[in-house]
Formats: C-alpha cells, structure tokens, sequence
C-alpha cells in the first residue's frame, strides 16, 4: 500500500512538472495607437513623415525575444537622407506609463549581424581547409593500418582497423553544412532587412526591422530619426493567454 502510495504521489509529481515546464507563452500583439491604419494582408500598417521623408510600419510579430517589423521608407524631400536602422530605437512603459528601459533600445543593426556572420564562416572556412589535411592524413593512416595487419603473421591482430578517414570525412561534412547554414542567415540579412542606406530623392526602400522586445511591456514607442529629430509611433501591447 505505501508504494503504491508512493508511486501515485511519484506520478503527480512528475505530470506537474511537466505542466510547469512546458506552459506556452502568451501571444504578443502591438496594436497601433494612431487611428489612420491601413491593412495589407492582415497586418496593420502605420504611417507618418517628416521633412518629406516618409516611415510606413507594420508589425508581424514576436519571436526569439524580438520584435519583428515590416518597413518602407520613401524619400519625398528634394535631397538624399541617412537611413541606418542602428539609429531607430525603442521605449517600453508599464502600465502606469512609467518606462522600462533606462536607455535607448537600438535596433538589430543588420551590418553588426552580417559581420559576425563572416567571421564565424571565416573560422569555418579555416576548419574546412583543416580538416583537408587530416582527410588526407587519415586515409594515409588507415592505409598503412590496413597493410601493416595484412602482413602480420599473427591472426589476433586481423580485427585491428583504423577509421580516422571516415571520421575526417564526417566531420569535414559536419563544417561544410555549418557553412551552407550561415550562408543562408546571411544572405537572408542582406537581402531582406533595412540596411544603412542614402536614400536619393524620390526613392523609397522596403525590408525588415527588429528590436529587442519586452513582454512585460504594456506600451511601446518606436523612435525612427529624419535629420536630427524623430518620428514617434506608439503601440499598445496586447497579451493574449494561450490555454
């Protein structure tokens, strides 16, 4: 009876902490405050201009602690303007008002990102020629290996073989996949996000913006620079629970 006890008492525990651990996150939502919102495939957009330098932006969602953004910028003013997404930053504010960050919440800068991405692919390039030299070290070792046991006379040896070459190999296959994954990141930063960009009258340019995000948060302001003043767009955030 007590271990049956025990064991019942074993299994509610088990069951609870599993409920515990895997509990899901409520969805993230920014709700626009402005009035004026366009939608474009279910996704709100907002917009305001300064100078005749014009910010269109639209929230997709919240992943890996990021805020997502869609943006086009368009440049209307009779001269070329600075469009570094390094200098846009955020706020969050309680549900009081009261601000979360004591500073300014600069978003991803995509040329940092693209950087460290060439430098890891730099080392893994490095790896690759590394591993080159073993591939061929190995097959060299095996070789001797497989000769060495042929050769000798004493049957206790016939189930020695080495297999660095295979291992070489695999692991030469393992840095080539790493590669072809940062290369894809990278390409996916380059082509797809706002970058540092002077953008000439009567152009505009579209791609994503990301900004480290604060669920906590009740409400949020994007800060997006013209010149020496910014554009301030305001969000509410909207919890909404996941039964």
């Amino acid at each position: 009876m007590k271990a049956r006890f025990t064991l019942t008492a074993v299994f509610f525990l088990i069951l609870f902490l599993f409920q515990s651990c895997f509990s899901p996150q409520n969805i993230v939502q920014l709700q626009p405050e402005k009035e004026e919102v366009n939608w474009r495939y279910g996704q709100q957009f907002v917009a305001d201009s300064l100078y005749g330098v014009v910010y269109e932006v639209g929230f997709e969602h919240l992943k890996d602690n990021q805020y997502w953004f869609d943006f086009t910028v368009t440049n209307h003013s009779n001269l070329p303007v600075m469009i570094d997404p390094a200098d846009f930053y955020l706020q969050a504010y309680d549900s009081k008002n009261e601000l979360l960050t004591g500073k300014r919440v600069r978003a991803i800068d995509p040329e940092n990102e693209i950087l460290e991405l060439e430098i890891k692919l730099a080392k893994n390039k490095a790896r690759e020629l590394n591993n080159i030299g073993f591939t061929l070290l190995a097959a060299t070792a095996d070789i001797a290996t497989t000769i060495a046991v042929a050769t000798d006379d004493n049957p206790h040896n016939n189930h020695i073989r080495t297999h660095l070459y295979h291992h070489a190999l695999a692991a030469g296959a393992h840095h080539s996949f790493h590669s072809q994954n940062l290369n894809e990141v990278m390409d996916s930063w380059k082509s797809s996000t706002i970058r540092k960009t002077t953008l000439e009258s009567n152009y505009n340019m579209q791609g994503k913006v990301f900004f480290p995000a604060f669920r906590e948060a009740a409400y949020v302001t994007l800060f997006l620079p013209v010149d020496s003043l910014f554009l301030e767009l305001d969000y509410k955030q909207i919890q909404i629970p996941v039964d």
